[in-house]
């Protein structure tokens, strides 16, 4: 398998950043130069778009009620460039968020001060945990 069809074969179970695909290509011993071209390759054909990958991240994980901070470790973990992950990260749905945090807690039935702990134990800034406790 080439390094190219190897590439497409990772993008179609999900989207992925140029240092991801760098390092899958490393780890099976392709050389630089086919990486790099490889990269270029899918550049060039519209396959890696890295700000619109992100910000579909940013607007899925938000979805479902994780925390800018977790997203943000998340991006910088799969090895996107600080100046996406910040542009990504303005697409960021606080009052969806929000919203399924309450509804999540409500559920759940738990204290005041249980939740403000389990809040910020998953990252949440003092202003989101003030707005699905106090609010």
């Amino acid at each position: 398998m080439n390094a190219l069809s190897y590439a497409m074969k990772l993008l179609k179970f999900r989207s992925r950043s140029i240092s991801e695909i760098r390092r899958r290509l490393s780890m099976k011993n392709f050389s630089n130069e086919e990486i790099e071209k490889t990269i270029r390759k899918l550049l060039n054909y519209g396959y890696i778009n890295e700000l619109q990958d992100a910000i579909n991240y940013v607007e899925m994980k938000s979805s479902k009620g994780w925390s800018r901070r977790k997203i943000r470790y998340n991006l910088i973990k799969r090895g996107y460039k600080k100046g996406i992950i910040e542009k990504a990260l303005k697409h960021y749905d606080k009052e969806l968020v929000v919203q399924k945090l309450k509804r999540e807690l409500n559920k759940k039935n738990i204290k005041k001060d249980k939740a403000i702990r389990l809040l910020k134990g998953r990252g949440f800034e003092a202003e989101i945990i003030k707005e699905v406790i106090f609010k």
